[in-house]
């Protein structure tokens, strides 16, 4: 019933019919010529399958960089010696300053900001728990507003305290993948550990976190602020993360936090800030740039793989054209006007090409799909370069098909019919 309904349709409308037409021919012609077809179009598989194939990718990274960038804390704004993408000479570099304890309590007390959290980095050797050592720890000296700005909670035990702050308690809270390190068949939770040879008393296990640019962000060990070393005013690069009230107070929060470390410091109208504030929009667009040139890449190459192709394409339908004079010689003969002849030769070309851009879409996905099971970077297909990969090798088939098929239009069918 459904293929007798299709062909009614099909014979009221003769231009689909002529185009059902040469698409049968042009598979047969793949078909027939299966080596010489796949040579013509093999820029066009390569062209399409570099669009695919390094689409997902790059979206695959994307996602996988919101996930992570989600995971420093909603909505949170850094306070660093210097912004991403910052270039500064030494002179510059000695004049940046980290944060200190007095700044914290002056941008806490912004009606904009909802907590800030130091962060003191501690250079320390050995993490250890008896005969067991952890391997590249991050030790960190904060507050308890860490976990609330980082949206950082416990899994196990207690978070840092105001009081432990004020005492510069030894007491620890720690990543899981230090947990798991230092205590592969034992509860934590009461445990001493020793921060080159420093002894402190584990009160906590962090709830998972994952990785950050393919570093683990539970290998981490976080203490009390000034609770290992004092604070050097010489030699401080102490920084900080800030959460405003609300994700809707983002520009004042920053405007206030950079307000209050200006009026600290001192600094003249005139004169630049001597550290760094952004937020998590600054790194999405930093990001978004490098993933920018990853597409220009993308195109450039694919450009030129779709150009072979095209040309390819163009030269085997012109050799189909000459083989084809006196079939197009008898066509006209028949009643077939210039159009009908033009409209064939082109459709021809473009089934050639969108063949190719199925077999380029294919092995693209195929290739996203190996990737994102067997190697550290995500792949996702996206149905919109789909889209726009299969489009584009069509619109190679028109264009480069169109000089041979105006040839086969313009083709005087006396001199056709005679032509041997």
């Amino acid at each position: 019933m459904m293929l007798r309904f299709i062909g009614r349709f099909v014979e009221r409308h003769p231009l689909l019919m002529g185009m059902g037409e040469a698409i049968s021919m042009g598979l047969q012609g793949i078909r027939a010529y299966k080596m010489r077809a796949f040579l013509t179009i093999l820029g066009v598989v390569m062209g399409i399958m570099t669009v695919t194939g390094m689409s997902a990718i790059v979206a695959g990274l994307n996602a996988s960089m919101a996930t992570q960038i989600a995971t420093l804390g909603s909505s949170t704004i850094f306070i660093r010696p210097q912004a991403p993408g910052e270039n500064l000479d030494d002179d510059e570099w000695r004049r940046r300053k980290g944060l200190t304890m007095d700044e914290v309590e002056v941008i806490a007390a912004k009606p904009a900001v909802k907590a800030i959290a130091p962060l003191q980095f501690i250079p320390i050797e050995n993490v250890k728990y008896a005969t067991e050592r952890a391997r590249e720890a991050q030790v960190m000296g904060t507050t308890a507003a860490y976990e609330e700005v980082h949206d950082s909670y416990v899994e196990k035990g207690r978070f840092l305290s105001n009081a432990d702050v004020e005492r510069a308690a030894h007491v620890a809270v720690l990543g899981v993948d230090i947990a798991d390190a230092l205590f592969p068949f034992v509860e934590a939770v009461d445990k001493v550990i020793t921060l080159d040879g420093r002894p402190f008393t584990v009160i906590g296990i962090l709830q998972k976190k994952g990785r950050f640019l393919f570093r683990s962000m539970d290998n981490i060990v976080l203490v009390p602020v000034n609770s290992i070393q004092k604070q050097d005013r010489r030699m401080n690069f102490m920084m900080g993360d800030v959460k405003p009230i609300s994700p809707g107070h983002m520009e004042a929060a920053i405007d206030q936090t950079r307000e209050a470390m200006r009026r600290y410091r001192k600094l003249k109208y005139l004169q630049k800030d001597n550290f760094g504030i952004f937020s998590q929009d600054t790194l999405s667009d930093l990001y978004n740039q490098i993933t920018g040139g990853i597409y220009m890449v993308m195109i450039a190459i694919s450009s030129i793989g779709l150009l072979v192709g095209g040309v390819g394409v163009m030269n085997i339908v012109l050799v189909s054209v000459t083989e084809r004079t006196r079939e197009i010689g008898v066509r006209k003969a028949l009643g077939a006007t210039k159009r009908d002849i033009l409209w064939q030769f082109l459709t021809e070309a473009m089934t050639l090409t969108g063949a190719g851009g199925i077999i380029g879409i294919l092995i693209g996905a195929i290739l996203a799909f190996l990737i994102n099971t067997f190697s550290p970077f995500p792949a996702v297909i996206q149905p919109t370069w789909v889209i726009i990969a299969f489009s584009t090798s069509m619109i190679v088939g028109l264009t480069f098909g169109l000089w041979p098929a105006a040839k086969a239009a313009r083709l005087d069918p006396i001199e056709a019919l005679r032509y041997e």
